[in-house]
């Protein structure tokens, strides 16, 4: 932890690890600083935080204001499209088509009604001048057409239109009207008008329901404002803002961040229709946005304010405890590393004192050992049968009473984290880890010694062994990592059939296939080929990868006892594997080397063994 409070502050302070370590001497000043310092991180994340969450928030909205204005785009295309059929079906009319105008009045009177979105519907002659007006009681006299260039337009074209919003020429107010021909003898005789007042459109906006604070508008094909759902009776007829406007002629949906008509920072999402040419538009304010996202971070910075005095005070406490309990462990173990006599603990916590117990079994185990060294070392009086005896009981004694001290000292840490684990804060936990992981190691470590002084000591050296069937067992006992990793292997050909000792072969093997799935690219599933060649005398087995290569400075070192390239956070391993088969390989008469892999990807190992 301390590490990382480093790498924090170093680089803005200039501190080294010394200068942290004096300016917090002691556990408790080094929890605390350490709580107070991995604090920073999360603070700067929950500012970057904030900023996504806003950006999220935002964007939630946009698209949420989107799919409003698409959907009530289709809405309003959908009643002036209803406008449209209505009015081609009046103008297929019999009682219009005979010129019985008084007939057609009441015939069009009668569309009229409360699912039906118009409000009048207007019959003009070309000139402009309408011929009947259902707001009107027949036979009365009437205006001209309020939209003549409209109505010109349409019996030029032969086509319906659906106009932009203009002054109605009986009702003197806005309105917008679909204009269909009305065809007689082959000629464009009459033009149809259904008439649709704005407030009927604000009325679709209204049943959408928008969240507080939004605003929703029907903008004509020119920009001009249809329906409004606030001022509509200030702002129908006037154009949107110019920058909506301009968006709204090039594009079909979009997004827009400024401020409305009436002076409001606002996010304004549009859609034209393709169909009509008109708009929908709906705003959000900024401070909308805002106000949505400032409940949850009001609630993570005070939980985290909670969480920093929590830690500070629970640093206090359970760094007192630690730093007492260290300096009654440092006596021992200082003893255990010096040779001195180990004084076993009589105070302090449970755990620490089984701790101190612990470290006086090592000292007793390893002075056993030690005794038992020296004692095989100097029975070397005797012969190669009685020198394997003595190497197989030492096997025993350090893969069985080696271990158990280990074992027993993993037993009280895991005792220690257990029954004070809710008190520990993240460094100390951490240092337990370290000290689990390090027995582990030397567990591991120890069997791999072991088996590494075993080679050369298995019985049937000189047998005929097929090394496909010995590449075949060691791949079923790589079956776990070749699953895990999604590694495929691949023998090409036949593998010859050779003399020598199929256990130990099956581990160099094993050790080589193993390394190409483990030493993996990231994000690259392993693949792996092995193949023979015949050679001057030897076959040359070559293991290919697509892993991360090794560095020719290092194509010597790699099969040296304990030489690793990488940390072991990186890679685990003990370093005993590839030294491991070096031994085995030339304890057969033969030689191993590594090389680039193919196309310069990965690696291959070369076994060469005599034929």
């Amino acid at each position: 932890m301390l590490r990382v409070a480093q790498a924090i502050w170093a680089p803005i302070f200039g501190l080294s690890v010394q200068a942290i370590m004096s300016i917090f001497p002691s556990i408790r000043s080094r929890l605390i600083a350490v709580v107070v310092l991995t604090t920073v991180p999360p603070i700067i994340a929950l500012g970057l935080l904030a900023y996504l969450l806003f950006a999220n928030q935002k964007t939630q909205v946009e698209i949420d204001m989107i799919q409003t204005t698409r959907a009530l785009a289709a809405a309003v295309d959908r009643d002036f499209m209803v406008g449209l059929s209505v009015a081609r079906a009046l103008a297929a009319s019999p009682t219009l088509q005979s010129g019985n105008m008084q007939a057609f009045h009441a015939e069009a009177r009668s569309v009229l009604g409360a699912p039906f979105p118009g409000f009048t519907i207007v019959l003009s002659d070309l000139t402009g001048q309408q011929l009947v007006n259902t707001l009107r009681p027949p036979g009365e006299p009437l205006p001209k057409h309020g939209n003549i260039d409209l109505l010109k337009r349409v019996a030029a074209s032969g086509q319906p239109l659906l106009s932009d919003i203009y002054i109605g020429g009986v009702t003197g107010k806005p309105v917008v009207t679909v204009e269909v021909p009305v065809w007689r003898a082959g000629k464009v005789a009459y033009v149809l008008s259904v008439g649709y007042l704005p407030q009927s459109l604000v009325r679709l906006l209204a049943n959408q329901n928008l969240p507080e604070g939004r605003m929703a508008a029907v903008f004509d094909s020119q920009g001009v404002i249809a329906a409004r759902t606030h001022l509509h009776d200030q702002l129908v007829g006037k154009k949107g803002i110019p920058e909506l406007v301009e968006r709204m002629a090039k594009d079909t949906h979009g997004i827009v961040e400024s401020r409305t008509l009436e002076g409001l920072t606002v996010i304004i999402a549009f859609t034209r229709s393709t169909e009509t040419g008109w708009s929908v538009g709906i705003s959000t304010p900024w401070t909308v946005v805002l106000t949505e996202t400032l409940g949850t971070l009001a609630l993570l910075y005070g939980t985290v304010g909670l969480l920093l005095l929590a830690g500070v005070a629970a640093a206090w406490m359970i760094g007192g405890q630690i730093g007492r309990s260290v300096r009654d462990l440092t006596a021992p173990a200082l003893a255990l590393g010096s040779g001195d006599p180990v004084v076993a603990l009589d105070r302090g916590p449970a755990e620490a004192v089984e701790v101190g117990r612990a470290l006086k079994a090592v000292e007793s185990e390893l002075n056993r050992y030690r005794h038992d060294l020296e004692s095989l070392v100097a029975e070397r009086t005797e012969a190669l049968e009685a020198s394997n005896r003595e190497l197989e009981r030492f096997a025993y004694v350090a893969s069985h009473d080696l271990q158990e001290p280990l074992r027993m000292v993993v037993s009280y840490v895991d005792l220690l984290s257990r029954r004070h684990g809710d008190r520990l804060d993240d460094e100390a936990r951490e240092f337990i880890g370290f000290a689990r992981e390090g027995a582990f190691r030397m567990s591991n470590l120890i069997k791999d010694l072991l088996e590494y002084s075993r080679i050369g000591q298995h019985d049937r050296v000189n047998v005929a062994i097929d090394l496909g069937q010995v590449v075949r067992e060691a791949l079923e006992n790589l079956q776990a990592l070749t699953t895990e990793t999604d590694g495929k292997v691949r023998i090409v050909g036949q593998l010859p059939v050779l003399s020598g000792n199929p256990v130990e072969l099956i581990r160099v093997f094993q050790n080589l296939i193993g390394n190409a799935l483990k030493y993996r690219a990231p994000d690259v599933a392993p693949r792996v080929t092995i193949e023979a060649e015949p050679g001057d005398g030897e076959w040359i087995i070559r293991v290919a990868d697509n892993g991360i290569g090794i560095d020719p400075q290092y194509r010597e070192t790699i099969f040296g006892l304990f030489q690793r390239l990488h940390a072991r956070h990186e890679f685990q391993g003990t370093g005993i594997g590839l030294t491991s088969a070096k031994k085995i390989v030339e304890l057969h008469g033969g030689r191993i080397w590594v090389e680039d892999g193919p196309g310069g990807v990965g690696s291959t190992f070369c076994v060469a063994l005599p034929d």
